[in-house]
Formats: C-alpha cells, structure tokens, sequence
C-alpha cells in the first residue's frame, strides 16, 4: 500500500466518522428539543440564516419522500452505493479529493441507513423555501457527490491533455 493510498484511506475513515457523528448528534439534539412538524417557536428562535430554518419532520422515504415506507429497495439500495462509494475510493487515485469524498458520502449514508433502521425514519430538520426539509448526512451526501463529479470531470480533463500532449 503506498503512501497515497494510506493517505486516502485515513482520510476517508476520519472524514466518515466526524461527518456520521455530526449528523447523529444533530439528530438527537433535534429529537429531544423539538416538537415534530411544528416550525420553531414565535419570534424565530429557529430562524438560523433568512433564507434556513428548523422544522423538525420524520421522513420515511428517500428524497423528497419518495418510496415512503418501501424498505425492501431502501435499504438494499442504500448498501449498493455504500460499495461503489468503496469502489470510487479504491479506483481514485488523488487521496485527498477521493477520501474527502468518499468519507463524506459513507458518513452520510450510513446515518441515514442507522436511522431508518432503527427508529423506522430519518429526522429531518434544515428548512428552506420551496425545498422539502433535509439533514446534515443529506448535506455531507450531496457535497461528496460533488466532489465525486468533481474528480470524475477532473480526472477526464487530465487524460485528454496528457492524449493532446502525447499526440500532439
């Protein structure tokens, strides 16, 4: 295992493990002050930024709410992109993107996953207009799909200059 690889590698897993600890301590903090469905208290206390408020919800489906209640593609779908995340972290050669990514994407999923399994829904809570509520592992999620597209393009913007350099 080279250097590189060590490198990605411990990234990932610190990067999985502060991004899951982040997600699951907001969560509870969330449950055990917060009543579901109703948006904060008068006055705004929840008000974080103009545009981002609190509102806790329950969520027993996917994004958006869709496949509410069908476990049996949930989860298993769930696992499946847990291993190609695995798989992205093994082919990607750049450590810090690839374990940045990748311990975003596993912290995420596997917060959302813990939660669905053991309380039957994920919380949510971030708010903002016209948008339906989310959570941190939702945020980590989408911020390491990024990142993985990032690299993807990044990574097909290399080959074709090193293709230009060698043909031209």
């Amino acid at each position: 295992m080279t250097r590189n690889d060590k490198t990605k590698w411990i990234l990932a897993a610190s990067t999985a493990a502060a991004t899951l600890s982040l997600d699951l301590l907001s969560k509870r903090i969330v449950q055990g002050t917060m009543v579901l469905g109703q948006p904060g208290i008068p006055g705004d206390e929840y008000r974080l930024l103009p545009f981002l408020t609190l509102q806790r919800a329950s969520n027993q489906g996917v994004a958006f709410g869709l496949l509410s209640g069908r476990y049996f593609i949930i989860v298993p779908a769930a696992c499946l992109a847990l291993v190609l995340v695995f798989v992205y972290l093994a082919l990607e050669p750049r450590p810090v993107i690839a374990g940045l990514a990748g311990g975003m994407l596993i912290g995420g999923a596997v917060g959302n996953l813990l939660e669905r399994l053991t309380r039957g829904h994920v919380t949510d809570f971030l708010r903002i207009p016209h948008y339906p509520t989310f959570n941190l592992a939702d945020v980590f999620i989408v911020v390491g799909v990024v990142l993985v597209a990032i690299s993807l393009l990044w990574s097909g913007t290399e080959s074709r200059a090193v293709e230009g350099a060698q043909n031209g």
